[in-house]
Formats: structure tokens, sequence, C-alpha cells
């Protein structure tokens, strides 16, 4: 399962992204998941769950939002959702498009809390 390796890495760049803020701790881990990255959010957040126990992140939320699959016609520029794999503009009918969005899995922001001294 692919998504333990991405969990993984997305913990290392939270961490490195905390070590900048010295006296900080996470809150939370907010990413962006494409309904066509090839990642299954329920298998992330399983992921996730089993590699936090007895971390620095266990307690913290993962937040997932789903990036629904976009793409510009290049004949007339309208954008729009591509629905059940139909990459067909439905304002022109053409078939010449560009994805924007959708495809990705990103690292959208972390929450840092300031510890009481």
């Amino acid at each position: 399962m692919h998504e333990r390796s991405l969990v993984k890495a997305l913990l290392r760049q939270v961490e490195n992204l905390a070590a900048g803020h010295p006296g900080s701790h996470v809150r939370s881990i907010r990413v962006r998941i494409g309904e066509f990255s090839g990642v299954e959010p329920e298998l992330l957040a399983s992921a996730y769950s089993d590699l936090i126990t007895d971390t620095p992140f266990h307690g913290v939320a993962l937040d997932m939002e789903r990036v629904p699959l976009e793409g510009v016609c290049e004949q007339c520029g309208s954008r729009f959702q591509i629905e059940r794999f139909n990459f067909q503009c439905g304002k022109c009918g053409s078939v010449r498009l560009t994805l924007r969005g959708g495809e990705e899995m990103l690292l959208d922001s972390v929450t840092l809390e300031e510890s009481l001294p």
C-alpha cells in the first residue's frame, strides 16, 4: 500500500516545517487529494492513524480535502469538472483540454500552536 509511504513522506515534511518553529507543536495537518491522484483517502487515513501511534503526532488531526478533476478547454477556454471520465468540453464539445487539478496530493497547511513556557 503506497499510502503508508506517502504518510511517512508527509510526516517528514511536517517535521521539517515544525523544526523551523521551536517551542511550538503541530495541531493539525491539511492535505488536498485529487480524485485522479491514485490516493485512496480511506487508506491514507488508516495509514496515518497507524503511523502516528507513539509519535509526537499522536492526536494531531489529519484533514483531507478532495479535489475534483478539472479541465480547461483549449478551444473555447471553458473550465469544467470532468465527471465519469468524460474528457469533453460541455460548452463546445472539444476533446482538446488541459488538466487543471485533481491529479495532486499536496500538503495544504499545517497548524502550529505555541507551547506555553
